[in-house]
């Protein structure tokens, strides 16, 4: 049995009949884009930070990289050539604002970079500046050819009819107190000091590299060389971050006979399979370019803020963004992987191992690990998705020994929710806390300042460290009932035939409860019950669908509820389906968090209830109008953590994952 439905067909699209706009079904006469060259400033990385600790500043990154790169702003008299950073991805800010400016002469005079015709690219795994103007063309592009090195590939060519004696030297430097430099052969090592970190700045095509003073370098990299028309040369450098000598040495060993040459050519074939794995599927949206330039968008933020093993990180994980948060929340985690298992199925699965690498003892997984153990957060854990992320990776790979290597630790978890979050042992749970406070209950809600947990108290549970919620919560029992589900079908691949009976049973039980105690036939809607009292918590929010997601709701309830998610003084705002009815005295749209903003993975979780049940037009519309107002993803602007849905002006932080990961799944019907 299917716990959440699947509707393999796509049906015909239609206008909505009242505020929800669908999807064109025809295909327009514009050509498709398909290649990442087709596919470039879709975010605006233009930006020169002020200060060292300027975290507020977009930049790009690849391959798990903990550095990234900003292009300089076209009107900037400095830095033109150059790329801005690198940015660390820890929290420290700036390591510099360019460790390597080009500087020109032709023929003796300086080439002036910044008045000359230049356009300045950001592509889908790799920055691009030209310039050129009646004598000379310059190009320097940059991508990663690890997680730790970047690769910068220059070219001077001579587009005159005349012969031309042409230099070019780098220039650079660090923040000022923040790093000790030292040259060394072709190259010049950094130490922060502020976390003893290392950046390694190699020029291997230069002439010369040497410092000048205590946080700048100089090279040489050919000096008055003769072109003649149409003749040119090719520089090649790179910028290495390490946490340790080790990893740094390490690295050396990678780069020995770099090939840049070869390194770009892998990035352009890597980044267009991402591509066409997110491409290539019967979706609608994918049929019109304006949401094929979403995907990529998303697709994009996702990998700048993918992380690559560090410290008591000890598997790949993403950020939920690179601006302001430092470390790996479990139920983003989730989000992450069921969106990177499209494109990048060895990542997901290692997202997974990330958080379970510290499961404890009892099957509780903690909320948030970081780079220092110490930091990690145990008083709560987060909604249970962690089998639907291995049922989404499994979907899309087929990997049965991925489901083996975490079946048994997924069940642990399930499990866990039932010793220590059922007060009163009925099997339905509660939110709760290891140190009996609200607020951490609130927490592993993922929906922290709900209005509905106002009223709530908090009860001590029989396990040690074991507290609950006084209210069975409606989203955490929908994510229990879908997780019994995938851990049945799961345990089927595997053999474990009793087992996969077993919660299907137990499924049915919970169905029955969530049907008739859960839903108030009053007003059309399912709610958090009052432990004890069973009594409505009436409070119309987003967590209320996360039934027809379950695939546990009647379909008579999702009717029902689809009422209320089209009701324009409810949920039909400019951005649709936003955590509180707009109606409710409560309602705070631009400062209140989880009391109205609009949070994507919400929407997510609406839209493709609404497809369980054959409500495809109204998923439809909802998604298209979603992508049509929420604020600068159409344009260049970044994806945010939540919207207003009133305005549809962005919130909180920008370059979310989440919220980029349940784009991409929305748009490709998944």
């Amino acid at each position: 049995m299917n716990y959440i439905i699947n509707h393999l067909s796509v049906c015909s699209i239609l206008l909505l009949s009242s505020c929800c706009s669908g999807v064109k079904n025809d295909v327009s006469s514009e050509e498709i884009k398909n290649d990442r060259n087709d596919f470039y400033n879709l975010i605006n990385i233009k930006n020169v930070p002020q200060t060292e600790k300027d975290r507020d500043l977009f930049v790009f990154a690849d391959q798990g990289s903990w550095t990234g790169y900003a292009l300089p702003e076209n009107e900037a008299t400095r830095l033109a050539g150059s790329f801005v950073g690198p940015y660390m991805m820890t929290g420290r800010g700036w390591i510099a604002l360019s460790l390597a400016e080009p500087v020109i002469w032709v023929d003796g005079e300086k080439y002036d970079l910044a008045r000359n015709i230049q356009t300045s690219k950001y592509y889908p795994g790799k920055l691009v500046q030209e310039f050129r103007n009646e004598q000379l063309s310059f190009v320097t592009e940059l991508c990663f050819s690890s997680a730790r090195t970047a690769v910068i590939r220059s070219s001077v060519k001579n587009i005159s009819s005349k012969d031309l004696t042409v230099s070019l030297q780098w220039r650079g430097g660090v923040y000022e107190n923040s790093a000790t430099l030292s040259a060394t052969g072709k190259g010049v090592k950094v130490v922060h000091n502020q976390e003893q970190t290392l950046t390694f700045i190699s020029f291997n095509t230069a002439q010369d590299v040497r410092l000048v003073g205590k946080d700048s370098l100089l090279v040489a990299e050919k000096e008055n060389l003769q072109l003649t028309p149409g003749s040119g040369f090719e520089t090649v450098s790179t910028q290495t971050f390490a946490f340790d000598e080790a990893t740094l040495s390490k690295e050396f060993e990678q780069l020995k006979g770099l090939d840049a040459d070869r390194v770009f050519v892998e990035n352009e074939k890597r980044w267009n399979t991402y591509l066409s794995s997110l491409f290539d599927n019967d979706s609608p949206f994918m049929k019109e370019n304006k949401y094929r330039h979403v995907v990529t968008k998303a697709l994009m933020t996702l990998v700048a803020n993918w992380r690559t093993p560090s410290g008591d990180i000890l598997h790949d994980g993403t950020y939920p963004s690179y601006n302001g948060f430092f470390g790996i929340w479990s139920w983003d985690s989730w989000k992450h992987a069921a969106a990177n298992a499209l494109y990048n199925p060895e990542e997901a699965k290692n997202e997974i191992r990330c958080l379970f690498d510290y499961q404890a003892e009892n099957g509780m997984i903690p909320d948030f690990v970081s780079r220092n153990k110490e930091r990690i957060n145990w008083r709560d854990t987060k909604p249970p998705l962690a089998a639907w992320a291995v049922k989404c990776i499994y979907d899309a790979t087929g990997d049965k020994a991925f489901v083996a290597e975490m079946f048994d630790k997924l069940y642990k978890y399930h499990q866990w929710w039932y010793t220590d979050r059922d007060h009163d042992r009925n099997g339905i749970c509660e939110y709760g806390s290891t140190d009996g406070t609200l607020i951490a209950a609130c927490w592993e809600s993922g929906m922290d300042n709900g209005v509905r947990f106002d009223d709530a108290v908090m009860l001590k549970n029989e396990p040690e460290k074991a507290w609950s919620m006084n209210q069975e919560n409606i989203c955490l029992n929908s994510f229990l009932y879908a997780e019994k589900g995938f851990l049945a079908e799961m345990a089927e691949i595997l053999g474990k035939n009793e087992l996969a009976s077993q919660l299907k049973q137990e499924a049915e039980v919970l169905k029955v409860h969530i049907q008739t105690k859960m839903f108030d036939e009053e007003t059309g809607f399912f709610y958090d019950t009052r432990l004890g009292t069973g009594e409505f918590i009436k409070v119309m929010g987003a967590e209320c669908w996360l039934p027809l997601w379950a695939g546990v709701a009647t379909p008579q309830q999702a009717r029902k509820v689809l009422d209320k998610m089209l009701d324009p003084e409810k949920f039909n705002s400019k951005v649709p389906l936003g955590t509180l009815e707009i109606s409710h005295p409560r309602l705070r749209p631009t400062r209140g968090y989880w009391r109205g903003p609009v949070w994507i993975d919400q929407v997510y979780f609406g839209v493709t209830g609404l497809r369980n049940y054959g409500f495809e037009k109204e998923a439809d519309g909802f998604v298209a109008k979603y992508i049509d107002n929420a604020q600068g993803l159409l344009t260049d602007g970044p994806i945010h953590e939540n919207y207003n849905p009133l305005t549809g002006e962005t919130l909180n932080c920008p370059n979310f994952s989440w919220s980029s990961a349940v784009t991409i799944k929305m748009l490709l019907n998944k």
